[in-house]
């Protein structure tokens, strides 16, 4: 028997989860075009934009749009869902995945657990949202433990950089997003030098690149050598 998901026991699912169970495509447009008014962007990216919809029975969900023409043509919405969720399984902390979704428009959401944080982009941009609960030790162990996970579940990232990674507020410590680029590890460097179809804004089409992708590893170090003038800061107030 599977442990019991800390957010799934304390989300109000009474409110949302006629909608998020019944998988119902018409009727969850129809509930996101009814909070359309009350949605506000929390967080913009290359490929997507994610709202939340304060004052409503979301309001602990937060709803990933991938844009029209994202940057890179990776894993489509059913996928990087299916990734997150093995995430969750590998013990990885990562947002809760609710559902993925494609409309007939074409439009692809992926409705999640709200984090209440700010990604390491924004706290190096703005050290004052640094949360009191941070600690750097605490932070990168916890990061470095989590790729560890993810390895072991022969799932590479291969896109950690600073908006993927947040802080949480109450515990300080790491919540890894976005699995639109993620992989099995095969073991070997075609895990990162994989081409991929990348969007050429100045023609509006795609082109096949390579070099795209980041070393999970590398990523981390990158991260931590980033964040350690804010942690010397934090331990000299």
């Amino acid at each position: 028997m599977e442990p019991r998901d800390p957010f799934a026991s304390a989300f109000n699912v009474k409110k949302v989860s006629k909608i998020i169970e019944s998988k119902e495509t018409d009727e969850l447009v129809e509930c996101l075009k009814k909070l359309e008014v009350h949605t506000v962007s929390i967080g913009e990216g290359d490929s997507s934009e994610v709202f939340v919809a304060e004052g409503t029975p979301f309001e602990k969900v937060c709803m990933k749009r991938i844009k029209a023409k994202p940057k890179m043509l990776c894993n489509d919405i059913d996928t990087e869902h299916q990734y997150q969720i093995d995430a969750r399984k590998a013990g990885v902390r990562t947002p809760l995945p609710l559902i993925s979704m494609e409309t007939e428009a074409g439009e692809k959401y992926l409705l999640m657990e709200r984090i209440y944080g700010h990604s390491i982009g924004e706290i190096i941009a703005e050290p004052t949202l640094l949360p009191d609960s941070f600690d750097y030790t605490t932070f990168m162990t916890a990061l470095r433990e989590n790729v560890q996970k993810l390895h072991k579940a022969d799932i590479h990232h291969r896109s950690l950089h600073m908006q993927n990674v947040m802080i949480e507020d109450a515990t300080g410590l790491p919540v890894i997003l976005d699995f639109g680029t993620a992989t099995p590890g095969s073991g070997s460097d075609f895990t990162y030098e994989e081409s991929v179809l990348v969007l050429n804004p100045s023609t509006g089409n795609y082109e096949q690149r390579s070099g795209q992708f980041e070393d999970d590893i590398k990523m981390v170090d990158n991260l931590g050598r980033s964040l350690r003038p804010l942690a010397y800061k934090q331990a000299a107030a």
